[in-house]
């Protein structure tokens, strides 16, 4: 299907109606009803915009009326669909290829779906190996528009004392996004759940404790996970002490993580702390025979095993 096929008007006129598919197609997928309020709500609009909008997505047949609440029609989610593709392809793209801040990549991808055609999301998504999911774990349409189930429950949820992976962190709002990335929680964050305390959930996060208010935490899916095994940041290594990696914090991302990967700091590869430049930060390191050169805080985020 064509960039935008089944709807005219306006770029300003389109852009908007394709968001509206967009938060039908949300609603479809989380279980709950796309209604009047909820359409002007997400879109930050009046109601009586919010029922012009629904008014064409029904004429167009994108949509149809369910008691009080609306729901796509097979047409509209696929049209819905494509541009939840083209959101998340381009995420990806600006989480591997960019320097953009992980807490921007929303805003950019929502004015790229709107330009983007299929064929140009098609052919970003072969150059990235046709990721199955974005930065914040939200699956990625296939081609053809297909999209696994929904999976994974709150960290509240989560009993005290249990692992959890983190599958996904809703983008929005930005505040509560920042307040999670801040703590080192991102999609493939490993959590150890601790309890609760002054209406936070307490967890423990590569090694460190931290408390999470309801809103960040809600903002949460995850999944149970065995207990990682026991392991310390590359930092906490002696001069001449050798380790294996085993794990890079998800908060290493984009340029940084490809350099990092390109110089071999890959699971399982034996690292040992050379000696530290004078001001203490860079540290060299010996890889695959090699000496290379880390910051503290690169170092603080990449864990081993003595």
């Amino acid at each position: 299907m064509k960039q935008g096929a089944l709807l005219g008007g306006s770029a300003s006129d389109r852009h908007l109606l394709e968001d509206a598919l967009k938060h039908l197609h949300e609603s479809e997928y989380a279980g709950t009803s796309a209604t009047l309020a909820s359409l002007a709500g997400a879109l930050s609009i009046p109601l009586e915009q919010a029922g012009l909008l629904l008014e064409e997505l029904l004429q167009t047949k994108l949509a149809n009326p369910s008691g009080t609440s609306v729901q796509l029609t097979d047409a509209g989610r696929d049209e819905a669909r494509r541009i939840v593709r083209a959101h998340r392809v381009y995420e990806t793209y600006l989480a591997r290829e960019t320097g953009i801040r992980a807490d921007e990549f929303h805003r950019h991808a929502d004015a790229a779906e709107h330009r983007l055609t299929p064929e140009a999301v098609d052919a970003l998504a072969d150059r990235l190996g046709r990721p199955r999911y974005d930065p914040h774990g939200d699956p990625i349409p296939t081609r053809d528009g297909n999209l696994p189930p929904r999976r994974g429950v709150s960290p509240l949820e989560m009993p005290d004392g249990s692992h959890a992976l983190v599958l996904h962190l809703e983008d929005e709002p930005a505040s509560v996004f920042r307040a999670a990335a801040s703590a080192g929680i991102l999609a493939g964050s490993r959590l150890h759940i601790l309890g609760r305390r002054n209406g936070c959930l307490r967890v423990s996060v590569e090694n460190r404790e931290c408390e999470l208010p309801q809103a960040v935490a809600s903002a949460l899916e995850v999944e149970p996970c065995d207990p990682p095994p026991p392991m310390r940041p590359l930092s906490s290594l002696t001069k001449g002490e050798s380790a294996s990696i085993i794990y890079l914090s998800p908060t290493l991302g984009g340029g940084e993580r490809r350099r990092i990967l390109d110089l071999g700091l890959v699971p399982g590869t034996i690292i040992r702390r050379e000696f530290d430049s004078m001001l203490g930060t860079p540290t060299a390191y010996q890889v695959r025979g090699t000496t290379i050169a880390l910051r503290r805080e690169q170092a603080d985020r990449i864990f081993v095993e003595l």
